[in-house]
């Protein structure tokens, strides 16, 4: 899926013109990317949290001619998807399924109360 293809499906909803819809997406993607740029994380509960994180330096080689180097440290993006995401990717039997999937047996805990997707 590409960002286009997310600008479509918002447009899709019919809430938002074409012009709304590449203004919204374009702005959230936005504020993600300064949000990390400052080292700040960012939490969508429900799907995930996207967070930066330090490597320091360390030896590696130059693959042609293996010679030894130091490669410098750095800053990397990490993303971890939320417990309801990977529920909605595995499905109830372990296989993948299409996210908002139904069981149809739904998971209880002793006090029979419903268990949340994720969460059992």
């Amino acid at each position: 899926m590409t960002k286009a293809d997310i600008i479509a499906q918002v447009y899709a909803k019919g809430q938002l013109s074409k012009n709304e819809a590449v203004d919204a997406v374009e702005r959230a993607l936005e504020l993600i990317k300064h949000a990390l740029a400052s080292g700040d994380e960012v939490l969508i509960s429900g799907f995930g949290k996207w967070s930066v994180r330090a490597k320091s330096q360390r030896r590696g080689r130059n693959p042609q001619t293996g010679d030894p180097l130091i490669l410098p440290s750095r800053k990397v993006v990490t993303f971890r998807p939320s417990r309801v995401l990977k529920a909605n990717i595995q499905g109830s039997d372990g296989e993948p399924g299409p996210a908002g999937e139904k069981d149809d047996e739904s998971k209880e805990n002793a006090n029979g109360q419903a268990l949340r997707p994720g969460y059992f």
